[in-house]
């Protein structure tokens, strides 16, 4: 197998461990489960490395130069999910009452935009490198859940201003919910630079 595509094969493998994350995170947090949440850690940490095994193969010279910074700063972006999937889990450790869990449903359907778009980009990785114009209509469906996600925080914050919380039941809650839709931030991210990637190929 070549150097390019062992990198290419690990990115994959990260973006399957983003799904699984992101699907036990929301599992974890409906079922009140934090026992869950030692399992998105262990896969935040087996993504750090394959991470550094891919950083390894790509400095001894995968792809071509002009390549190797943004197929980096890919690997760190898909990292990047991976870290902030398991920071949410940590702050979700800390939880004791799931008060947001009473307002209706949003910060489930955020956790449930999270998992669509980590499904969009892992499912369909191998698939966007050989259609380029499938990862631009994807890009467009990921930036429209992430205004999505962004609009869900803000009426969970909002809702949130109006309960009765000690201090830091109210700040772990503030930090997890923040956490939370900044995955989908970071997955938008990590699709603007699949981009980029795809068309330097």
């Amino acid at each position: 197998m070549k150097a390019e595509e062992r990198v290419i094969g690990n990115i994959e493998q990260m973006l399957n461990l983003a799904l699984s994350a992101s699907e036990l995170l929301q599992k974890a947090v409906l079922s009140r489960d934090k026992s869950l949440l030692e399992e998105v850690s262990r896969l935040e940490r087996d993504g750090d490395d394959l991470r550094r095994s891919t950083a390894r193969e790509i400095y001894k010279g995968a792809f071509l130069p002009y390549l190797r910074s943004n197929i980096l700063r890919l690997v760190e972006d898909v990292d990047d999910i991976l870290n902030t999937t398991d920071k949410a889990g940590k702050y979700c450790r800390k939880l004791e009452k799931f008060e947001f869990l009473n307002l209706g449903g949003e910060v489930e359907r955020i956790l449930e935009l999270n998992v669509i778009l980590c499904r969009i980009i892992s499912k369909n990785f191998i698939e966007f490198f050989r259609n380029p114009e499938k990862l631009s209509e994807a890009v467009i469906v990921v930036r429209m859940l992430e205004k999505e996600a962004d609009d869900l925080k803000h009426s969970v914050l909002e809702s949130l201003r109006r309960k009765n919380f000690d201090f830091w039941e109210g700040l772990f809650t503030f930090n997890f919910i923040e956490s939370i839709e900044e995955i989908s931030d970071v997955i938008e991210d990590t699709m603007d630079t699949l981009q980029v990637v795809v068309l330097g190929l």
